[in-house]
């Protein structure tokens, strides 16, 4: 299936760039908490192992988990802004690629999908 996204009549529309780069983000956004949570809890190198990092350590795992952070909560909260009876048939149809439940209308989750990625944006201040 295209990600296509409608131009007329769709309040959520957004460049195809930052469209595809959205649906990406959410595609990736299991990845990411996985990986927040690694650098939560990972130890730095042992002594005596040369290393051609600069700069302070515990000073780049605060920045790499405010960033991941950032990106992570800009998806759970565009997430909650979609009913939850349509939660889960969007996002099985975003990350895996699944057609849509028959519970409602194709066009309905399509919306859900729209307005997913036009939140993400909008939380992450791209818009």
């Amino acid at each position: 299936m295209r990600n296509y996204q409608p131009k007329k009549n769709n309040p959520y529309y957004l460049p195809h760039t930052l469209y595809m780069s959205m649906l990406y983000l959410v595609r990736d956004h299991e990845r990411m908490k996985k990986q927040r949570e690694d650098v939560l809890y990972s130890s730095p190198a042992p002594d005596g192992i040369p290393s051609s990092a600069l700069g302070n350590p515990t000073e780049q795992k605060a920045l790499k988990l405010a960033a991941l952070g950032n990106v992570c909560n800009a998806v759970e909260r565009a997430l909650e802004t979609i009913p939850p009876e349509y939660r889960n048939g969007v996002i099985k149809n975003v990350c895996n690629k699944n057609p849509y439940p028959i519970t409602a209308g194709e066009a309905t989750y399509r919306r859900y999908k729209y307005k997913l990625a036009y939140m993400t944006a909008k939380f992450l201040y791209l818009i």
